[in-house]
């Protein structure tokens, strides 16, 4: 649960006082599942959580937080990620998810570089057994 309050608390306070409104919280329902997302600048991470979850922290590296609920109970679910991270040049980075579990939550955690200001396209194939969903969406990113 550390690692939940220590990354989402700061978030959460930012989210109330409107400095960041592109970092807010977003969502899809993908057939059974919601499936909240978040890419923000990893020089917003504590130190200490940075380096006990082995992220880098850098102007140049975005995180993508991934966490997958059951709709009806809203309960976290365990299933494989896989994706992209495309730049509008073109510029395909493979992501590669950690799993995090704190208590009854589940996060999913990787690193995206963008080295300027530019739109990053996500597209994730989430799986849970026989059941497969696409999540993409396209972010703005703000180096810091």
């Amino acid at each position: 649960m550390k690692l939940v309050t220590a990354l989402l608390y700061p978030l959460f306070l930012l989210f109330l006082l409107g400095s960041f409104p592109s970092l807010a919280d977003q969502k899809q329902q993908l057939g059974k599942w919601d499936v909240h997302y978040m890419l923000m600048p990893t020089t917003m991470l504590d130190a200490d959580i940075a380096k006990n979850y082995q992220l880098s922290r850098s102007r140049n590296y975005q995180l993508l937080n991934i966490s997958v609920l059951n709709t009806a109970d809203q309960k976290a679910q365990a299933v494989e990620l896989s994706g992209t991270a495309t730049n509008l040049a073109g510029q395909r980075q493979q992501l590669s998810f950690k799993p995090v579990k704190e208590g009854a939550a589940m996060y999913y955690l990787a690193g995206v570089e963008a080295r300027s200001e530019q739109k990053i396209t996500i597209e994730l194939s989430i799986r849970q057994g026989n059941e497969l969903q696409v999540l993409k969406f396209t972010q703005d990113v703000y180096p810091e």
